[in-house]
């Protein structure tokens, strides 16, 4: 059935891609107009889009990493996946439990206070759900999807398959993408993020190394209660830096924000 079912998902994969690129050498061999063009990018942009809500895992993760390319992609076809960042659905919770059960070795109950059982974010390869430690300090538990780790081997097949027939048939000037290159780079970012471990590594990097920093917080995480698929981290309320009205109604100086953003990623 597992097998039947990469099968499914890799032929979705592929017929996908390859009804795109067919759509775009028509369009360029019919010489289509520019609003035309517009058109058949924002049409391919959520047919896209809905095909990754489809499949979930790790093409969620593909199409963010896109969605910051517009130097690679038309804007009404990046336009149709910016908001992949916020709308993956989540997982149910029996499955989420599954998994902490088996990376504490333990029922939840005997490792946590209490936990609240739908997500308070969800992303494309891990979910974050708010808990309580038995001190009852309240901590951020951050799990990653049941199914990642068995889609994962299927999803950068397909996209090796894809970036090897998009080297020497994708309508691009020659040179202008390393499709390899690409392949491999997102392969490499995506495969560092599918172990908990590392974010755990960071996390304890940039605390020691922005330690001195008042202005800068970065939670702390609890290794004890981490996996290579859990990250258990203090819990912290906050807002986006894109959030106009969160900085207008707590009076924060934009410019003065600027500023600090600045000597933290320019030291």
């Amino acid at each position: 059935m597992k097998k039947r079912k990469s099968w499914y998902r890799m032929w979705k994969i592929l017929s996908f891609a390859f009804s795109m690129l067919l759509q775009v050498y028509w369009f360029r061999i019919r010489k289509k107009s520019e609003t035309q063009w517009e058109l058949l990018w924002e049409k391919l942009g959520r047919q896209f889009r809905q095909t990754l809500f489809e499949l979930e895992g790790v093409l969620i993760k593909v199409g963010q990493l896109l969605s910051i390319r517009e130097d690679l992609l038309p804007k009404s076809f990046i336009r149709q996946i910016q908001d992949l960042v916020d709308q993956v659905p989540p997982s149910p919770w029996e499955d989420i439990q599954l998994v902490l059960e088996k990376e504490w070795g333990s029922p939840v109950d005997h490792v946590l206070l209490s936990i609240e059982t739908k997500a308070v974010a969800s992303a494309s390869i891990g979910e974050v759900y708010r808990g309580k430690l038995k001190d009852g300090t309240n901590v951020a538990i951050k799990v990653q999807r049941p199914t990642i780790p068995t889609i994962m081997r299927t999803d950068f097949r397909s996209l090796a398959i894809i970036m090897w027939f998009a080297q020497y048939f994708a309508p691009v000037p020659k040179g202008f993408i390393n499709f390899k290159l690409l392949f491999n780079e997102v392969k490499y970012v995506i495969s560092r993020e599918l172990d908990f471990h590392k974010e755990l590594e960071t996390m304890t990097h940039f605390r020691e190394r922005f330690e001195s920093i008042d202005e800068l917080k970065i939670p702390t995480a609890y290794p004890e209660l981490s996996t290579s698929q859990v990250l258990v981290m203090e819990w912290i309320d906050g807002a986006r830096i894109t959030d106009n009205a969160f900085l207008t109604s707590h009076q924060i100086d934009k410019e003065a924000l600027s500023e600090r953003l600045l000597r933290i990623f320019l030291p």
